[in-house]
Formats: C-alpha cells, structure tokens, sequence
C-alpha cells in the first residue's frame, strides 16, 4: 500500500484550517510517534496545551494503518467525554480535511448500550405491546407456567422506562451518550447490562440486533479504535477478547491511567450488592423466599461488619485500610454470604433446568443473566476473603447514605499490565519488517501522552520507553502572571475568609472571567455563599448548582460569568479567549494522606521519602493540570492565583 508521510498530513491538515498554526512542537510529536510505530519502540511524551497531541498522534495512526494491512491502533482515553470528542469532533475533521481514507470507531462497555433483551423484559413486566403475548416466558418461571406479578415501579421510574422504550424504538446506537437528558441509574440498570451480566452473543436470542455486539463489530473493522480506560482494563482482565487486535495502543492524558487501572482492576462489595441479588432471584423463582431470606440476612451481617470495623481502624489510623489478616467479624460475614449466593445459584439452576426453557428464549436469557450475577458476586467475594498478597490494598469505604464497601485492589499494577497487555501477541499479518527490539516485547507499541507526564510513569506502569519532553507554543512568560497573596495556611483559623477576599477581589478586578479550583466540595460550598453574599450582582456558578455540562457552556457563553468548581474541572474545560481571564486554586492539591491508596503508595517508598516521591509529585501534577486551564491559545492572557503560600516559601516549592 502506498505510504503516506505523517508530517505532510499535518500540513494538508494546517492548510485546512482558517487560522492554522504550523507548531514546531506539534511536528515534533508526529515524527516521535511515527519512529515509534515504525521501530517498535514504546514512548512517553509530554506534550503542554496547546501542542495538539490527539492530532500529533492520530496521524501516525492513519499513516500506518494506510501502509500496512490490518494495521489497528488502539486509543485509550481517560473519560467517556474525551472519547466522545475523539469521535465526534477530531476523527471526522481529519476525515474531511485528509484525502486518506481511514476507518474510525468508538467502542464502550456494555453498561453504555441498551441491552435488547433487557428492553424486551422489561416491555413485558410493563404490559407493553404485543409482545408481552409473543415472548417465550418459560414454563415452570414462577411454578406454574404463568407471569408472576410485576410490583408497579416508582410512578417517575414508570415515566422514565416508558420515555426510554419510546427511544429504544428508534435509536441508530442504542448508546447512553445519545440522551441529552441522562436517565436515572434506576433506570438505565433496567434496560442494560453490567459487565459481568451479558450471557454472549452465542447464547442470546436478540444477539443480531444487539447494539453492543454491532458496535463491537464496526470496531473490528476500524483503524482506530477509541476505548476509555474502563474498558481497557476489563479487556485486561479478560485477556484481551474484549477488543480487536492492535498494534499500537496510545493512551491519552496518561498522567490518569495508573490511578483509573488501580481503580478499574480491583473489586468492590457492598450489602445492597449482595442484597439486589434477592430481587435478581425472585424475577425467576417466585417459590422459594427462604433463599431471599437468606440472601438479605447475609446482607445485613456484612453491613454491620463494615460498618463495626470500620469505626474501630478509622479511629485507630484515620483511615479505613485493612492490614494483615481480615478482620474475623468481616471473615465470617462473607463467608456466610457466599454460602446464601451458592444457594441462589442452586435454586436458579434448578427451576431452570426443571422449566424446559428453549435455548436463547427470553426466560434462558433471564436466568442466565441471573445466574452470572450471583457468579460475580461470588467471585469477589472470594478474592476479598484471599490473604493479601504484596502489592494489594484492602480497605473499608464510607459511601452516601452510610453505605460501607469493602474493597481491594493492587497498586503495583506494572507487573500486571506486563504480562497481560504489552506483551500480548499482536496480529502476525500486521506485522512488518520492523525490528523488535527488547522494548516492545512482542506486544503493541504503546505511546503515552499527556500535558502533565512524569517521567517515572512509564516504569511504574510496566513499560521500558521513551521520555520525550516537548516545549510549550505559548508564551507564558509574557502571557500570563502568577500571583501567590501572603495569606495564612491552609490550616490556620483565619485561611477560609482570606480566600474569600482574595477571590472577591480577583472577581471584582476581571470583571467576573474566574475559573475558581477547590480541593474539597465543603470549602467550595463555604466560599461560594460567602462571595455571592459580597458580590450580590456577580453571576457566580458553583458545581453542584446544575450538571457540568450546562454549567460549562453557561460559564463559556457569557464572559462575565465566574465558576466554583472541584475535581472534574481541573481538567477537561478549555476556555480560550477573554471568558477566562484568572484560574485560582485555592490551596496546593496534595492527596489525601489517609486514602487508603496514597497510605499503601507511602508505605512502599518508606516513611522518609513517602512525602517527596508520592505527595509532592501528585500535587505538582494536578496543580499543573488546574493552571492549564488559562492560557488555551497563542492569544490567550490572564492570570494564576494560588492562595496557599507554601507554594512560595515551602522547602518543596521547586519540585512543583
């Protein structure tokens, strides 16, 4: 096939563009990413805003993919919103502006489709249709051969699955992100399925119009395929039958990954998980209520095994982590739990092979359902009561509603992502003359990216790479100011009302244009009600006031308008131009020392050089991450004020 060369695609790519800027940073990154492709070579680049690194690396992608058969790359992004914008917005434009033809899907987990089985059930249980007569219940589903009565849903429930099945009708996608108004949890569990639910392809009845199958489908036959972290990690996991074959992965805003692959390899358990597994039963056996008896007894000796250990190892550690062996009371609950899911699962196996239900009929797909649900519960339960070993966290989480989880997960993920991702076999008729030379190690050729990248990230994730530090195109020198007001500390009496004079005096002097960063949701809410009380005419908006989305396009639509905002802010929101001329933070984002996480990462490093090497480089990144928001173009002017005065007279200042 012919070649075509990355760097004359970002010029073809520049001229397209009204006000295209050729960057000499923005080549430097194509040509890096190129050579690694080409050589097989794993890289990490940090590329600043502004330098285009989603271009910067898609060109390559499209370059190898038109100069190699079968060639597939694999792009995994921090969030579902970053993964929409590859798809919506970049991928189409370089479509358009290039004369290369490529092929582009978006892939996500199945929680994110409408499961057409799910629809059909659900349909049935709401006497909707004609196919409440035409489906195949099964005799023998409640004893009898009869529909077991439905308990009415929630009156709002019933308005939102009646509007959902409305959409189900006629959706091309069958996909969440569709909906401009996102449904409940309530009910979109209702008409889809986890990632330990679905039966297969190979055993459902609706597999040929099954929206997650065809996505799956439209995958296999792209170049680039754009996945979230999530589902890489349930790819891992599953030993890669989750996504089609590749021969590079890129993982964007990389800084994220490690924490979202420690979150996303690790298990959860709750007493309302367990509990919903009465509910999950009694759909299909309506006879045997000592077995949701069982279930819910179970549930509730967890919950207060959680919630007893829990009060004792957070006053005695600040935090909820569990060291050494699990605790007896939380040993014998599990135990006692996994004795009720077996009994489940028993009585699900039974009706069901008593019933008779036809192969892949509405009434085999609930049961099986069912029964992988119970499996999945029983298998985490299993690995929580597992003696911990190195490398593993266990701890105890306090949820809303006092709920309490018991969790474990490793953060010495490099071994794992080792054998199980990078050195993953790569399609043999991709492969090319290149050299494998040691670093690819017979798996994709991973390139990392992202405006805040450590140079240790690489080797912490398992990965011998490349380091490249690319420049950054602003001028920040001459385009922006940083402003550190002596102020108390963060923990003095007096720090919380000097916040407040500084961010009504930054307000009042930009006219409004403030992006304001907090570290934690109760300063935010004390700072925003004591501003808005100063300034009873400025239009402020605070996280939590309205979904994100709509307080970010009413912050980007008038820029006179300022904005309170917490975590999801820090990153993602770009506002060029004059409508954010400040971006205040209100102290240096250091991690929490009593997660669970951060305490193990600690103890790994030893107490002396816990701060430096765990504490100091977290904060350092996501404060660089925060600031990022101002300067968005070559245009762009404004200021960074960082109330907290450690950043001007710590011992530590330089490292951040």
């Amino acid at each position: 096939m012919d070649q075509p060369d990355p760097s004359e695609l970002l010029t073809r790519v520049i001229e397209s563009m009204d006000s295209g800027e050729d960057r000499p940073q923005q080549r430097q990154m194509v040509e890096a990413v190129d050579r690694a492709f080409r050589t097989r070579t794993h890289l990490a680049v940090q590329g600043p805003t502004g330098v285009g690194k989603s271009v910067a690396y898609l060109l390559p992608a499209i370059t190898s993919a038109r100069s190699h058969a079968d060639a597939r790359t694999i792009v995994v992004t921090s969030s579902k919103a970053l993964q929409d914008q590859l798809g919506e917005r970049d991928l189409p434009f370089l479509a358009d502006a290039l004369d290369v033809p490529f092929r582009f899907a978006v892939l996500k987990g199945r929680s994110n489709y409408l499961c057409q089985a799910a629809v059909a059930e659900t349909r049935v249980q709401l006497g909707r249709g004609e196919e409440q007569q035409t489906l195949d219940l099964g005799v023998g589903w409640d004893g009898d051969g009869s529909v077991p009565e439905v308990r009415a849903p929630d009156p709002m429930l019933r308005v939102e699955l009646d509007r959902l099945l409305e959409w189900a009708g006629t959706t091309p996608t069958g996909e969440l992100a569709e909906l401009a108004d996102p449904p409940s949890d309530a009910a979109w569990s209702a008409l889809s399925v986890g990632p330990g639910e679905c039966v297969g392809a190979s055993r459902c009845g609706y597999a040929a119009e099954c929206f997650s199958e065809q996505a799956r489908e439209r995958a296999g036959g792209a170049d680039i395929v754009v996945v979230n972290a999530h589902l890489y990690a349930a790819d891992v996991q599953a030993g890669g039958q989750l996504l089609p074959a590749h021969d590079h992965l890129v993982i964007d805003e990389a800084h994220e990954f490690e924490d979202a692959m420690v979150g996303a390899l690790g298990v959860s358990m709750t007493g309302w998980r367990i509990r919903r597994l009465a509910q999950v039963h009694d759909r299909c056996v309506a006879d045997a209520p000592t077995v949701a008896m069982a279930i819910g007894a179970a549930a509730d000796a967890v919950d207060d095994a959680l919630e007893q250990v829990f009060g004792k190892v957070s006053s005695d550690r600040g935090s909820g982590r569990l060291t050494g062996e699990l605790p007896d009371v939380i040993a014998d609950a599990l135990t006692r739990a996994d004795l009720a899911v077996d009994r489940a699962v028993t009585s699900l196996r039974e009706v069901h092979k008593a019933a008779g239900n036809a192969p892949m009929s509405a009434a085999a797909h609930r049961f099986e359902r069912a029964i992988r649900n119970c499996d999945g519960v029983s298998d985490d339960l299993h690995a929580l009561r597992d003696d911990l070993h190195p490398g593993q966290v266990r701890w105890i989480s306090e949820g809303r509603r006092g709920r309490f989880a018991l969790n474990l997960t490793r953060i010495d993920i490099g071994p794992t992502l080792r054998a199980t991702a990078w050195e993953r076999p790569v399609a043999e008729d991709s492969r090319d003359a290149a050299t494998d030379d040691g670093d690819g190690s017979g798996g994709p050729t991973v390139v990392m990216c992202s405006a805040t990248l450590d140079p240790g990230t690489a080797g912490r994730l398992g990965l011998r790479a490349e380091y490249l530090a690319v420049d950054s195109p602003f001028d920040f020198r001459r385009h922006g100011l940083l402003y550190v007001p002596r102020l108390p500390r963060p923990n003095a009496e007096a720090w919380p009302d000097a916040v407040v004079d500084e961010l009504v005096h930054v307000i009042e002097r930009c006219g409004g244009r403030t992006l304001a960063l907090f570290t934690s949701h109760r300063m935010l809410r004390r700072t925003v009600d004591a501003v808005r009380d100063r300034l009873p005419d400025a239009d402020v908006l605070a996280q939590g006031d309205a979904p994100n989305r709509v307080l970010q396009e009413r912050f980007l639509a008038n820029e006179h308008t300022s904005l309170f905002a917490t975590a999801s802010f820090w990153t993602g929101i770009s506002s060029p131009g004059t409508t954010c001329s400040a971006v205040v933070v209100d102290k240096i984002p250091f991690p929490v020392p009593t997660d669970p996480i951060v305490e193990a990462r600690c103890d790994a490093v030893g107490a002396d050089r816990a701060f430096m090497e765990v504490s100091v480089p977290a904060a350092g990144v996501q404060l660089a991450q925060g600031v990022g928001r101002l300067i968005r173009t070559a245009t762009d002017r404004g200021v960074v004020a960082v109330l907290d005065p450690r950043l001007a007279e710590a011992r530590y200042r330089a490292r951040i």
